[in-house]
C-alpha cells in the first residue's frame, strides 16, 4: 500500500478531515490532499510527524511505497528560504570583496544598491504565493516579523520626519 492510501486509511479511521489532519501537522489541507492522491510526496520530517501522530513505525507507514522510498533516498534539498539566505550571504561577501578590490566607496555602491534593492523587493513581492505564505505564519512569526520590520523602518522614518521638519523650518524663515 502506498503512503497516500495509508494516510487516507489512517485519517479516516480516526475520523479526521483533511483540514483537521493538516492543522495537526501545521500544513495546508492541499498538502494532505496531494499526498493522499499521490501527486506529491511528503518530506522525511513530515513522514516522521505522520508516524508519530498515528502511532505507527516508519516501516509500517512507508513499506510498499517504492516512490516514497526513492524520494527519501535522494536526500535533503535546500528549501527556498535557505537558498535565498545562503546565496544572499555569498553574493554580499563577494560584493564587499569586489568593492574593496576596485576601491569603490560604499556611498557610491549604496546609490546603485537602492535601485537593485527596490527591483528585487518588487520582484519578490510579485512572485510570492500569498495564500500559502499567509498560512505559514503563526502568532510568533507575526510578532517577530513586526519587530524586524519596525526596526528596519525606524531609521528611515526618523530621516523622513527630520527632513520634513527641516523643510518646514526653512520654509517658515
Amino acid at each position: 500500500m502506498d503512503l497516500g492510501q495509508q494516510l487516507r486509511q489512517q485519517r479516516l479511521a480516526r475520523h479526521l478531515s483533511q483540514a483537521q489532519l493538516a492543522a495537526e501537522l501545521h500544513l495546508s489541507r492541499q498538502s494532505i490532499s496531494k499526498w493522499e492522491n499521490s501527486t506529491a510526496l511528503p518530506s522525511f520530517a513530515n513522514v516522521v510527524a505522520i508516524s508519530d501522530l498515528f502511532g505507527l513505525t516508519l516501516d509500517e507507514l512507508i513499506k510498499g511505497d517504492s516512490n516514497l522510498l526513492t524520494h527519501l533516498e535522494k536526500g535533503p534539498t535546500i528549501n527556498p528560504v535557505s537558498k535565498i539566505l545562503l546565496m544572499s550571504l555569498v553574493i554580499g561577501i563577494v560584493g564587499i570583496i569586489t568593492l574593496a578590490q576596485t576601491h569603490i566607496s560604499m556611498n557610491t555602491a549604496e546609490n546603485w544598491l537602492i535601485s537593485i534593492t527596490l527591483i528585487g523587493f518588487l520582484g519578490l513581492i510579485c512572485s510570492i504565493n500569498w495564500h500559502t505564505f499567509n498560512q505559514a505564519f503563526n502568532k510568533w512569526a507575526t510578532l517577530w516579523g513586526i519587530i524586524w520590520l519596525s526596526s528596519l523602518a525606524v531609521p528611515d522614518l526618523y530621516d523622513i520626519i527630520q527632513g520634513f521638519l527641516a523643510g518646514m523650518s526653512s520654509y517658515n524663515h
